[in-house]
């Protein structure tokens, strides 16, 4: 999973989820020592009331077919069935499509070895675990915004025959997903999007490459931001967050889209927009040393990805390795990282849109303002 990769406006935003490390010692030190800023006077608070659309697929059917094909444990062929083969050892060379169950013996695949369907659930527990974690961010949300930021939630259980898996990964994409099953459920005033699903195929014993989530920017469900999270307590992290634990995906990839609608919906200026570190040689790069930059935190929201970078934030050390989050959750009663980025950096004299589709400007793919595709 790869760290958040600001590109330039013209280019689409995929934001792949970075999970924090929980492992968090009592007193972690720094090599580094950041400043605290003090938060402005805002005069005027605004109150936002975002719509937030909550998509459970339960269950989730696909089938595959091919000579060669893996994710996670479901494996055929020669060169896969150890699970570790190559992209260039599939058969076909580019890893064979999902197809809905009825076509799994149509003419065009009976040359293929192996078929196999799956049926990806979650369990009722697991449903509700979902919607209770999610009303924790809208809570939390508000409360780390005064009151600027509350989410209007609004959960959908659909089950879905689903086309677009491409072995070996397996994440659902906005185009995939978008008229194919959404298109009657989201329009433009809708800010945010979730697609949550499973992991297994509990009734075979199988499951699916291992994912946490993925963001995406202009690349939306009618102007809405768009996450998809796979609900994988086997490889995803979880975070404490006002005494609970939460499934981090399910908060990390919704400041990932908040972050997006800020700067290129909202228009909300960041001087550190473009700026990023040094990755490669665990440098600043045109990112602030600890400590220093400016001392007015609203001129800046930082990526969710750059805990350790962020100048203000007490894991700020720039030395670390990629991932160290130390105080991702709360730690001996402090602020987790999620409550430091929105308390202290989230703008709360804006009425904040989400929607590029309805910003009143002509942006991405619009061919007029706030019309042509995906705009109605």
């Amino acid at each position: 999973m790869s760290r958040f990769l600001m590109l330039p406006l013209i280019l689409v935003l995929m934001l792949s989820a970075c999970v924090p490390a929980t492992t968090t010692p009592l007193h972690p030190t720094a090599t580094e020592t950041p400043f605290s800023p003090t938060l402005p006077t805002i005069s005027t608070i605004y109150h936002s009331t975002p719509h937030f659309q909550v998509f459970i697929i339960n269950s989730l059917t696909t089938c595959l077919v091919g000579n060669e094909f893996a994710s996670g444990n479901v494996c055929a062929g020669t060169a896969c069935g150890d699970c570790n083969c190559t992209r260039e050892e599939f058969d076909p060379p580019a890893p064979q499509v999902g197809i809905p169950p009825e076509q799994i013996n149509d003419p065009q695949y009976s040359a293929y070895a192996n078929k196999v369907c799956l049926d990806i659930t979650l369990t009722d527990q697991e449903v509700k675990d979902i919607i209770d974690d999610m009303e924790l961010v809208r809570s939390q949300a508000y409360d780390w915004s005064g009151g600027a930021l509350d989410l209007q939630m609004e959960y959908t259980i659909l089950s879905d025959v689903y086309t677009g898996f491409t072995a070996p990964d397996y994440v659902i994409g906005p185009y995939e997903i978008d008229d194919e099953l959404l298109n009657n459920y989201v329009a433009t005033d809708t800010d945010f999007v979730y697609v949550v699903s499973g992991l297994y195929d509990r009734a075979q014993g199988l499951h699916l490459a291992y994912w946490c989530g993925s963001s995406y920017g202009e690349y939306s469900i009618h102007g809405a931001t768009y996450s998809y999270i796979q609900y994988n307590h086997d490889a995803c992290n979880s975070v404490t967050i006002a005494g609970e634990t939460v499934y981090e995906p399910l908060i990390h990839e919704w400041i990932h889209s908040l972050d997006w609608a800020l700067n290129y919906v909202d228009g909300v200026p960041d001087i550190y927009q473009n700026a990023g570190p040094d990755w490669a040689n665990w440098g600043h790069a045109s990112w602030p040393a600890c400590g220093t930059g400016s001392s007015n935190p609203l001129d800046w929201f930082p990526s969710i990805d750059l805990c350790e970078w962020d100048p203000d934030w007490i894991d700020c050390n720039n030395v670390a390795s990629a991932g160290s989050c130390l105080h991702a959750g709360e730690v001996d009663g402090g602020a987790s990282w999620y409550e430091h980025v929105i308390s202290v950096h989230y703008p709360r004299d804006i009425q904040f849109n989400g929607n590029f589709c309805r910003d009143g400007r002509k942006d991405f793919s619009e061919t007029g303002v706030d019309s042509g595709w995906p705009c109605p």
